[in-house]
């Protein structure tokens, strides 16, 4: 072969060469470009299934939320009536017990004024009734009123119809005396005694001539 013919297949050799080195890098490019695509459809199919799963997961949390919200609502009208009625409770409470304070210092108040008004007047003392003064009893009727309580004589003189009429009298009169109403038990006591106390000693003044003069 000549010297051109060689040059000419050298150049051929050399350029199909360098095309198929040329298609070898195209392919090789190719390859990586279809790794890194089929990578990344990996990633991306993983990442649509987590956030598939995800999607389940807050829609399953939108329902129980959903499902809480509706209980707590019910639970919070229920608290907010049962606050109202306990807070109505209390306020009735509140004012039954501001009643009863209000009674105990009004009270404790009109006895602290009571006492002060009972301190400041003086005392009165009371002063028992005179006794009333014992009207004269006739010689008559002393006579057989006071016969019992004088000594017995040694010889008495008979009664007469007079005398005994005079002694009924004189009961009659003391039976009276003794069951009319008077101002007091000790003042009707006191003037019952001194009246009999007067009424002795002067019947037995009186009967004492009488006796002598019989003897």
């Amino acid at each position: 072969m000549t010297t051109p013919q060689l040059d000419r297949r050298r150049a051929q050799s050399a350029a199909a060469g360098a095309a198929a080195e040329k298609a070898r890098l195209a392919v090789t490019e190719l390859d990586n470009r279809l790794r890194t695509n089929t990578e990344l459809a990996q990633q991306q199919s993983q990442a649509l299934r987590n956030a598939e799963a995800e999607v389940k997961r807050l829609k399953r949390s939108l329902k129980t939320q959903e499902r809480d919200r509706s209980r707590l609502a019910k639970a919070h009208k229920k608290a907010v009536a049962k606050a109202s009625k306990t807070e109505s409770r209390a306020a009735d409470i509140d004012a039954k017990y501001d009643k009863a304070v209000l009674a105990d210092l009004i009270r404790r108040e009109k006895q602290r004024d009571q006492a002060a008004a009972a301190a400041s007047t003086p005392a009165t003392a009371i002063v028992p009734a005179p006794a009333p003064a014992p009207a004269p009893v006739p010689a008559a009727e002393a006579a057989p009123a006071a016969a019992p309580a004088a000594p017995a004589a040694p010889a008495a003189p008979a009664k007469t119809a007079a005398t005994a009429t005079a002694a009924r009298t004189t009961a009659t009169k003391a039976a009276s005396t003794a069951s009319s109403p008077s101002r007091g038990a000790g003042t009707t006591g006191r003037a019952t005694t001194a009246r009999k106390a007067t009424a002795e000693p002067a019947a037995a003044r009186r009967r004492a001539p009488r006796r002598t003069t019989g003897s």
